[in-house]
C-alpha cells in the first residue's frame, strides 16, 4: 500500500455518498471551503505591512512579524489539539493490511498533515514571506527565515500528534502542562518581561540576519519533536488502537477515569473533562464556542462607551457560553455509555452534583483568559462578568441540569459539529429567553446597577441552597434514568 492509496481512501471518505452527484457536491464544497478561507489568509498576511502603518506606525512590520511568530505557533497548538484529526483517528481500516506497524504511523502523520490548519498557517507566512520578508531582507536571510518558519508549522503538527499520544495515558499531565505554560506566559507579559516574544525575536530576527545558530535549533528541536511523536504514536498504536475487539474500546472506553474513585464527585467531573478531551465532537463544539467569545469580548473592548444593554447581554455570554453549550446536551454526551456511569455511581445526586462541577468550570474557564485582559484595559465591566458568572453558577445551572434529565438521544462523539451540528433543542431554546429575558428587562426597567446586584443576588442565593435544589434534580434523574438509558442505548 502507498501513500496514494491511502490519500484515494481518505478522499473517497470524505466525499462518499449514495449517489455520484452527492458525492461530486460534496467535493465541491471542500473545494470552495478550501479556496474562499485560502484567499482570505492570503489576503491578511498580503496586507500586514499595511495594517501596521495604520496601528503602529512607530514599528516595523518586520520587527513586529518576527516578535510575534512563537505566540502564533504557541496559539496553533490547542487549534489543532480542539480541531484537527488524530494521526490515528482513522486508523482502524489499516491495521487489518499486511502493514508494519511503523509504516502505519507514517501514513497516518501524512494523512493528518493535509489539513487546513498546515494549509492555512503556509498560505499565510507565504504572503508575508513575499510582502514583509524578502524586500526587508538578503536572499540569504530571506531563505532561512522561511525555512524556519516551515519548521516551526511542522514542530506544532508533531506536537499536536505527541501530546495526543500523552494525553491518552494521562490526560491530567497534559492539562497541568498546559495550564503551567498559559500561567507563565500570561504571568511574563503581565510583569513585562515578556519571554516568548524576546526568544520570538532572537529566532526570527536572527534567522532574517543569516544566523546559522537558530536555524539549527529549529531543526533539532523539529527532529526531536518528529521522533518522539512517532515513538509515541507507535506505542499507543500497540497498546490502544492495536486492540481492535477489545471491549474496553469498544462500551467501556469512556468509563476510564472513575476507577478507583468510584461514586466521588471529583472523578465523575474528571469522566466529563476526559470525554470532552477525547471526543471529537465536544473539543470541536466548545473550540467554536471560544471563537464565539472572541467578537464578543473584541466589541465590548474597541468600543468607546459600552450601552448597559450590551454589559448585559455581554457578561452573561462571555461568563457562561461555554458551560450552556455543552451542557445544553447533558447526559446525552454519555450515550450508551449511560448504563455503566449509572453503575458506576449508584446514587443520582453524585451525578448531579458531578455535573454542577463540570458547568462551573466550563463556565470558568474562558474567564480565566478574559478577566486580565479586561481588568487592563476595561476594569469596569468586571463587575458585570462576577455578577452574570454567580447567576449562571446559581440559576442557569439548575434549569439546564433538569432539561439534561429529558434527553433521550445520544450524541456521535466522532462526528464534526462543523458538517453535522445537531443543534439545540425548542425546549433549551425556550428555557433560555427567560434566563436571558430577566437581566434584560431589569435593565431597561431599573437600570445597570440594580440589575447586577439582582444578577449576583439570585446567583448566590442558588449557590447557597445547592444541597436543596441537587436533591431534588436527583429525584427526577432517578425517575427518569430508566427512560434515558433506553433511549441512549436506541441510538
Amino acid at each position: 500500500m502507498t501513500l496514494f492509496d491511502a490519500l484515494r481512501h481518505q478522499w473517497r471518505r470524505r466525499t462518499r455518498s449514495p449517489t455520484w452527484g452527492r458525492s461530486l457536491i460534496g467535493a465541491l464544497v471542500l473545494l470552495l471551503a478550501a479556496g474562499y478561507f485560502g484567499v482570505l489568509f492570503v489576503a491578511l498576511g498580503w496586507f500586514f505591512p499595511d495594517i501596521v502603518a495604520e496601528v503602529a506606525l512607530e514599528r516595523k512590520p518586520l520587527q513586529l512579524l518576527n516578535g510575534f511568530l512563537l505566540h502564533g505557533a504557541v496559539g496553533l497548538v490547542p487549534a489543532r489539539f480542539f480541531l484537527q484529526r488524530s494521526a490515528g483517528s482513522d486508523v482502524r481500516p489499516y491495521l487489518h493490511l499486511p502493514l508494519r506497524r511503523p509504516q502505519i504511523v507514517r501514513l497516518m502523520q501524512v494523512l493528518s498533515s493535509l489539513s487546513l490548519l498546515n494549509l492555512l498557517p503556509l498560505l499565510v507566512l507565504a504572503a508575508l514571506w513575499g510582502r514583509t520578508v524578502l524586500p526587508a531582507t538578503s536572499a540569504v536571510g530571506a531563505t532561512y527565515w522561511a525555512v524556519g518558519a516551515l519548521l516551526l508549522v511542522a514542530a506544532t503538527q508533531f506536537l499536536n500528534s505527541l501530546l495526543r499520544a500523552v494525553r491518552d495515558r494521562n490526560a491530567g499531565l497534559v492539562l497541568g502542562a498546559a495550564g503551567l505554560l498559559a500561567v507563565l506566559i500570561i504571568g511574563s507579559n503581565w510583569t513585562g518581561a515578556g519571554v516568548l516574544r524576546l526568544a520570538s525575536t532572537w529566532l526570527f530576527e536572527g534567522l532574517a540576519a543569516g544566523r546559522i545558530l537558530p536555524l539549527t535549533l529549529l531543526f533539532a528541536g523539529t527532529g526531536v519533536l518528529a521522533g518522539a511523536a512517532h515513538r509515541m504514536l507507535r506505542g499507543r498504536l500497540y497498546s490502544v488502537l492495536g486492540d481492535v475487539d477489545s471491549p474496553r474500546t469498544q462500551s467501556t472506553g469512556v468509563l476510564r477515569g472513575v476507577g478507583r474513585g468510584q461514586g466521588r464527585i471529583a472523578s465523575l467531573a474528571l469522566l466529563d473533562l476526559k470525554l470532552i478531551l477525547r471526543n471529537k465532537r465536544p473539543r470541536q463544539m466548545l473550540g467554536a464556542g471560544l471563537l464565539v467569545i472572541g467578537p464578543f469580548l473584541g466589541i465590548l473592548l474597541l468600543g468607546e462607551e459600552v450601552p448597559p444593554m450590551n454589559v448585559v447581554l455581554f457578561g452573561f455570554v462571555l461568563s457562561g457560553y461555554l458551560g450552556l453549550t455543552y451542557m445544553q446536551f447533558g447526559y446525552a454526551w454519555h450515550g450508551a455509555h449511560f448504563d455503566g456511569l449509572l453503575a458506576r455511581a449508584v446514587a443520582p445526586r453524585l451525578l448531579v452534583q458531578a455535573q454542577v462541577v463540570t458547568f462551573v468550570g466550563l463556565c470558568m474557564a474562558p474567564l480565566m483568559l478574559i478577566v486580565p485582559v479586561i481588568a487592563a484595559v476595561r476594569p469596569q465591566l468586571l463587575a458585570s462578568l462576577g455578577s452574570f458568572f454567580l447567576y449562571n453558577a446559581g440559576v442557569t445551572a439548575p434549569l439546564f441540569l433538569v432539561l439534561g434529565t429529558w434527553g433521550r438521544t445520544a450524541l456521535k462523539l466522532d462526528q464534526s459539529t462543523f458538517f453535522n451540528y445537531q443543534g439545540t433543542s425548542t425546549h433549551h431554546f425556550l428555557m433560555v429567553l427567560p434566563v436571558m429575558g430577566l437581566p434584560i428587562g431589569l435593565v431597561v426597567g431599573v437600570g445597570l446597577s440594580l440589575t447586577l446586584l439582582v444578577a449576583a443576588g439570585l446567583g448566590l442565593l442558588g449557590l447557597v441552597t445547592v444541597p436543596l435544589w441537587t436533591r431534588g434534580v436527583s429525584r427526577l434523574l432517578r425517575q427518569q434514568r430508566h427512560a434515558m438509558a433506553s433511549g441512549f442505548r436506541d441510538e
